[in-house]
């Protein structure tokens, strides 16, 4: 199945087993749920663990697992990215996107002519941008001004652009 990331485990917190984490998702408070099961990527592994315990420290957040109680027990995944199954992924409304459907496409504008590709999709807080490299690079803002069509089957983006962009 394949894994969409959510976070990046960063350290750890404490001698009790806590880590800290670096959210990678819009929905963070929905991912980190007490109770959900997410995937720790290790050395080729998946590693299953239930979130035990969240809160909340500046930008990170920080985790306890069931049956991990033990600094020593979670040392080992610093550095290690979270994970979720796609099948885990929920709908969304019809103008919205996962940053993962948005990367690698194929960005045009409304004549048909090919701009180029999303390299990246940078979260400014309001909205996502979109780098798009072609002959030159563009930043696009995600938002309906801009992007009047995205069609995640077949990886296309289209926009209107306007003069500055």
């Amino acid at each position: 199945m394949k894994q969409i990331k959510i976070g990046v485990l960063v350290n750890t917190h404490g001698l009790k087993g806590e880590v800290k984490v670096k959210p990678m998702t819009d929905f963070p408070d929905i991912r980190f749920q007490k109770g959900n099961t997410i995937n720790i990527q290790y050395q080729d592994k998946l590693i299953p663990v239930a979130i035990k315990h969240v809160r909340e420290q500046k930008d990170l957040l920080l985790l306890t697992f069931e049956e991990y109680d033990d600094i020593n027990q979670v040392e080992p995944f610093k550095g290690s990215v979270l994970s979720i199954d796609e099948s885990q992924l929920h709908e969304l409304e019809e103008d919205e996107a996962y940053y993962f459907e948005l990367q690698d496409c194929e960005v045009y504008d409304e004549t048909d002519h090919l701009i180029g590709t999303v390299c990246e999709v940078i979260e400014t807080g309001a909205n996502a941008v979109l780098r798009v490299r072609g002959e030159r690079e563009y930043l696009i803002p995600y938002v309906k001004a801009f992007v009047t069509d995205f069609d995640a089957q077949t990886k296309r983006i289209t926009v209107k652009m306007v003069e500055g962009l």
